[in-house]
């Protein structure tokens, strides 16, 4: 990759109890004590050293039936603009897992890891984080890191625990 996309996705699998194969340390980002241990990610290119701190955690389906028919679209890599970018950010905040106290402006670049998860069938575990700005320094104040009471998860995850789902009237959103 030379240029980033607004929006840079990369897929791995979680190999299960195996740590130090293709992204299963990824799943230690489920609970915020993983994001407290590494609220940054290096991830780079052939061209440039990147770091981008972890702003969002969250666990989604890969199949619409998981979901009354609905499938979250987080594997675009562009949006038509920054209004788009905004709204699908803010789609984010309604399923992260917690807050992390790092901030996303229009101009910031995000990158999307992307695992299987053993919440339910097909799951999947979603990271987010955005490249580091220039300038600006990478530390990350973790103790800004709390948990959401409420995200936002499929159907299947709300059927599976036994739970009602309280988003299951909401609007379904696409970019």
């Amino acid at each position: 990759i030379k240029t980033l996309n607004r929006n840079t996705i990369v897929y791995g699998h979680n190999m299960g109890s195996s740590d130090f194969l293709m992204f299963g340390k990824l799943e230690k980002y489920s609970g915020i004590e993983g994001f407290r241990a590494a609220p940054v990610i290096e991830c780079n290119t052939l061209y440039s050293m990147m770091k981008w701190k972890v702003y969002a955690v969250f666990i989604t389906n890969a199949l619409p039936s998981q979901d009354n028919g609905y499938l979250f679209n987080y594997i675009f890599p562009e949006m038509e603009n920054d209004d788009d970018f905004a709204r699908y950010i803010a789609q984010i905040d309604r399923r992260k897992l917690y807050t992390t106290g790092v901030e996303i402006l229009p101009s910031d670049k995000i990158l999307t890891l992307s695992t299987c998860s053993y919440a339910f069938d097909d799951a999947r575990l979603v990271v987010v984080a955005r490249l580091i700005r220039p300038g600006e320094s990478g530390k990350v104040d973790t103790s800004l890191a709390t948990l959401n009471p409420s995200p936002k998860y499929p159907q299947i995850w709300y059927t599976k625990n036994g739970k009602t789902n309280p988003y299951q009237d909401d609007e379904k959103w696409y970019p």
